[in-house]
């Protein structure tokens, strides 16, 4: 069966400030279902079966998600994270800006099937054209009777509110943008308790990436088992391919198909050297390894061999050096550190003593800070020194 495009089948074709432009192309039809034939259980039941993941680079089964929220009585939140502040990433904004009825009718879909009545879309604040779109379409959407209060005449009721964080990276970790939220420093919480039972001003809390959300729509219009059948992701291609963009394929595309069908292959006059899966957190991938699928947030980064190593480093080591949230030692001093290396590195300065150095910090940063965000700042230049022998004195 040829795979839908489930995301960005209406992408330039329908204006994203008329919601009637999506209605004609069978926007909300899943609500309205919903309203008229489901309940919150068959709903959950539905993305269950799909196998919907998170979109966002966890992974984390959505529907598994939502049940712990769902079981759990009172007062809920729903949280749609849109802050994707990560170089190379740019696919959520996108969504916003295409489409972002169907992003609100996943949002509505998903809040009412975990019981959540008030919602919010954290969203980075440089994307001010991303706001001023959702904020026109909710605007509809409240005028169509899709949001407020006994949405489409039932019981239901859910408001959406957009909340504009400061672009932080590590408000991407939705304990971090949990505490932005509720006016906090934009830092990581220590787990357990998760979200899903202390989350949002302490109550039970679903917190799902824009692109995972905007499939719930499709899956409960045409059902969670045809859409493990065909489900899609969105990738985004950049560096030295022919087709730069965002593109959506099946799960399960390799890197090579990725690189060679949706990206066009390589510019004219480039060889390939790498690629870097996952945005600057990401993996870096030589061509005998281009045959495994691609995971985690779908940003493809292809680098030929004209690229200056050093400048990626740099890009690297110091995006996640402005990014520490600084609340604990080993990130806070590591991604100093590491930056400070890699540029003696770049200069050709570089003596034995930091080489040493740098594998320790990468040891440290792998193995001792309190959220990801350290491990990620090691994980390229890991691979960097791993495969491409970066602190070899033979190194090319």
């Amino acid at each position: 069966m040829r795979n839908p495009k489930i995301i960005t089948e209406h992408w330039g074709k329908i204006d994203p400030l008329k919601i009637e432009d999506y209605l004609n192309v069978g926007g909300y039809a899943a609500l309205k279902k919903f309203i008229a034939k489901m309940d919150p259980q068959k709903a959950l039941d539905e993305v269950k079966i799909s196998g919907l993941s998170g979109k966002g680079g966890a992974g984390f089964l959505t529907g598994a998600k939502w049940e712990i929220v769902a079981k759990q009585k009172g007062e809920k939140y729903f949280i749609c994270n849109l802050d994707e502040s990560e170089p190379g990433t740019y696919k959520d904004r996108l969504i916003a800006e295409n489409n972002p009825q169907i992003l609100l009718e996943g949002i509505i879909l998903a809040a009412l099937t975990v019981g959540a009545k008030k919602s919010y879309i954290y969203l980075n604040g440089n994307f001010e054209k991303a706001r001023e779109i959702l904020e026109r379409a909710i605007e509809q959407a409240k005028e169509n009777k899709f949001l407020g209060s006994k949405i489409l005449g039932s019981k239901y009721l859910l408001e959406i509110e957009i909340f504009s964080g400061a672009g932080a990276y590590i408000c991407g970790e939705e304990t971090a943008l949990i505490n932005s939220i509720e006016g906090n420093r934009g830092e990581p919480k220590i787990r357990p308790p998760y979200p899903t039972e202390a989350g949002l001003f302490g109550k039970p809390t679903v917190v799902n990436n824009a692109e995972t959300i905007a499939n719930v729509p499709w899956i409960i219009q045409n059902g969670g088992g045809r859409y493990s059948e065909c489900a899609t992701k969105l990738f985004v291609l950049g560096g030295a391919v022919k087709k730069r963009g965002v593109a959506e394929a099946p799960i399960g595309t390799t890197m090579k198909k990725a690189i060679e069908e949706l990206g066009g292959g390589m510019q004219r006059g480039k060889d390939f050297w790498f690629a870097q899966v996952g945005g600057a957190a990401g993996r870096l991938y030589l061509e005998k390894e281009l045959d495994a699928p691609i995971t985690g947030s779908g940003a493809i980064l292809v680098v030929d061999k004209t690229a200056n190593l050093y400048d990626l480093l740099l890009s690297w080591t110091g995006f996640f050096r402005r990014e520490s949230c600084g609340k604990c030692v080993p990130c806070r001093e590591g991604t100093f550190r590491l930056n400070e290396i890699v540029e003696r590195l770049a200069d050709g300065e570089i003596s034995d003593r930091d080489k040493e150095a740098m594998l320790d910090i990468l040891w440290t940063l792998e193995n001792t800070t309190f959220c990801p965000l350290g491990k990620f700042a090691a994980t390229a230049v890991r691979d960097a020194v791993d495969k491409l022998g970066v602190v070899s004195t033979n190194y090319e």
